[in-house]
């Protein structure tokens, strides 16, 4: 059934439509969930209705490993403790992928060599999910169920663990951020685990395959038999959405049909990645300040229409030469049919505001300002952000809006009553520069290699936006990507590894480095009158102003030279010079 069906009229007003019905949904949800995770934020997930069978469990795993969740950690213990949990988690996931021909249920041509090896591990471990192969075969049923899904649970667990040690160093006098044992636990048993079981069982009855077999055949008309990979495909479509993690069992990931088969299970999977993140940030309104949570809730909505819209229409438009076959109004290339123009813009586009990357398209097909809304949404950082982490990386924005607006009007930079000094500009600066450091200068060494470039086959300013997709997916821990050359090489795979551990663990540790500077300090209420209103439409518009100047402005001329090039081509726009 295609979902432009149900409204008539014209395609544009009905795709505009469509886009805000999925838009309107992420919020009536987000808010649905956001009371829950508030309990789980200020330490009163006993009063959460799970509390009588999760309570349970993070107690018995807590007692069976002899951890205490009232040893609070500072920032050094919790952040080492978090690094050290997942290396040992990632080092187990390596020797089982690598020889996971020594394991059970593998395949005769299950291999992946040490390049590609290293790139999966690092990919599931910090959340990313780039996956530089598209055989479901190239992994055993062994290495999908415990490994791959194993680490999408474990890197979702991290960054919702991480963000409530950054709430709690707000809320916090002490020094402490908490004990990082006890927030993975209650991550994963109070609200990842719970949803992803929801959504296993919705996606199961609408059809995704959830076996141990490892294919079946099939025969297509004049053909002989051709096996069909199969898997626990539901559990993992399920976790990769609700853990914003993105990785498909499928090549062809979201535009698959065993792992997404029509339009309603289009908008769960969309609305799954959505969830936890969205919640997160209205939760705030709780945690914090009513009005502050609807201030960031607004700045990041008006992101999310911004670059939807941008997409939709974009997609709409097309190419000319297509357009003017006259068969079909829009880019239909590398969509699915049965969902349409609208619901595979605003998934795509979705998925990419959190740190998902989950596609239900060929995102290299999408046209140059298509595309350029998709990219807007990486090279910020994914704003909604995944997990855990769109919660730190949005407050890294505001602490240093604070200051910059501070400066401007001659008031107090303050955050709910809390000074800001100088240690909190410099974390949140440093936080703010390393992202696009750790993706301008990987892409500016790899366009001066000659060998590495002649992989790429689409013409320059497309090279461009590709590598710059490539990149920029990697530093987000977003996963989607765009293709258009030779992705599993050597060079490629290890500095693809390296940037995901800098995009994760770097930017997580400064960004815990910002929560122990405000966990040492208490409300300071005398000051009130002197501070900005962070809650008022004006900081609201700095506070964007910054995300654009901060988070665009950085990649305007690989823009120039990439997406806005190829768009001035593509409809015959005058070009001056010549690249």
């Amino acid at each position: 059934m295609n979902i432009y069906s149900i409204i008539d009229g014209n395609r544009a007003v009905s795709g505009i439509i469509i886009t805000f019905i999925y838009i309107g949904l992420a919020l009536l949800f987000g808010y649905l969930i956001s009371g829950y995770i508030k309990k789980l934020y200020t330490d009163e997930e006993e009063k959460t209705w799970l509390y009588p069978i999760s309570g349970r469990i993070v107690n018995f795993f807590e007692k069976f490993f002899n951890e205490n969740k009232n040893k609070q950690m500072k920032f050094k213990e919790y952040f080492f403790t978090l690094i050290m949990f997942n290396f040992f988690a990632g080092i187990i996931g390596f020797v089982f992928i690598y020889f996971q021909h020594d394991f059970p249920y593998s395949y005769a041509n299950n291999h992946m060599d040490l390049s590609l090896t290293f790139n999966t591990v690092i990919s599931f471990l910090t959340n990313t999910d780039l996956q530089h192969y598209s055989n479901s075969f190239d992994l055993s049923i062994l290495s999908w169920t415990f490994v791959v899904t194993g680490l999408m649970f474990l890197s979702a667990g991290t960054g919702f663990a991480a963000s409530m040690a950054f709430i709690r160093g707000i809320l916090n006098d002490n020094g402490k951020l908490g004990n990082f044992y006890h927030d993975f636990l209650v991550s994963i048993f109070y609200l990842i685990l719970p949803l992803t079981i929801l959504v296993t069982v919705i996606v199961i009855a609408m059809g995704v395959p959830e076996t141990l077999s490892s294919y079946i055949n099939v025969f297509p008309i004049g053909s002989s038999a051709v096996k069909l990979p199969l898997g626990p495909v539901a559990t993992l479509v399920s976790i990769k959405n609700i853990g914003t993690n993105g990785g498909g069992f499928y090549g062809a990931n979201a535009a698959f049909p065993l792992g997404n088969p029509d339009w309603f299970t289009n908008i769960v999977e969309y609305l799954s990645f959505m969830l936890i993140p969205l919640g997160s940030i209205m939760s705030l309104r709780y945690v914090f300040d009513k009005r502050f949570g609807n201030m960031l809730t607004g700045v990041l909505l008006t992101i999310f229409v911004f670059t939807s819209m941008l997409t939709f229409i974009s997609e709409f438009i097309g190419i000319p030469e297509i357009s003017a076959l006259g068969i079909f109004t829009g880019n239909m290339t590398g969509k699915e049919a049965y969902l349409g123009l609208a619901p595979s813009s605003v998934f795509q586009v979705g998925s990419v505001f959190t740190s998902t990357g989950a596609s239900s398209g060929g995102i290299i097909d999408y046209t140059p300002t298509g595309m350029l809304g998709l990219l807007s949404n990486l090279v910020l950082n994914d704003p909604l952000g995944g997990v855990g982490t769109g919660i730190v990386n949005i407050f890294t924005y505001v602490v240093f809006t604070l200051f910059i607006t501070s400066l401007m009007v001659g008031k107090l930079p303050e955050l709910m009553n809390i000074r800001i000094g100088s240690k909190e500009i410099k974390y949140s600066t440093l936080s703010l520069i390393s992202h696009p450091l750790i993706v301008i200068i990987p892409l500016g060494i790899t366009l001066m290699i000659p060998v590495i470039m002649g992989t790429f086959y689409n013409g320059f300013p497309s090279n461009i936006s590709n590598l710059l997709y490539e990149f920029g997916s990697a530093a987000s821990n977003n996963g989607s990507e765009a293709g258009g050359f030779l992705t599993n090489s050597s060079y490629f795979n290890y500095l693809d590894g390296i940037i995901m551990l800098l995009g994760r663990y770097l930017i997580l540790g400064i960004q815990l480095l910002l929560a122990q500077q405000f966990a040492f300090k208490k409300p300071k209420t005398i000051y009130n009158k002197s501070a900005i209103d962070t809650g008022s439409f004006s900081f609201a518009f700095m506070l964007l102003a910054v995300i654009i100047m901060i988070g665009l402005l950085s990649y305007l001329p690989i823009f120039a030279l990439g997406p806005l090039y190829s768009w001035a081509k593509d409809f015959d726009f005058m070009v001056i010079g010549w690249i």
